[in-house]
């Protein structure tokens, strides 16, 4: 199943340019991009999430 990627957008301080500005930031069910809309700055994230079975007791 397709997951829809999230758009948001965040007020913060940029890593490299320092100015406080609007963040875009893109999420899907794999990774992060965290772009700054003042210098262009991104950061990208991966991830892999594993989906484990409950544990059952069993007598």
């Amino acid at each position: 199943m397709a997951v829809k990627k999230w758009k948001l957008k965040k007020g913060a301080n940029c890593y490299n340019c320092g100015d406080a500005t609007i963040h875009d930031i893109e999420l899907d069910e794999f990774d992060i991009k965290i772009r700054c809309r003042d210098c262009g700055f991104s950061r990208y994230y991966s991830f892999h999430m594993v989906d484990l079975p409950r544990k059952c007791d069993v007598d």
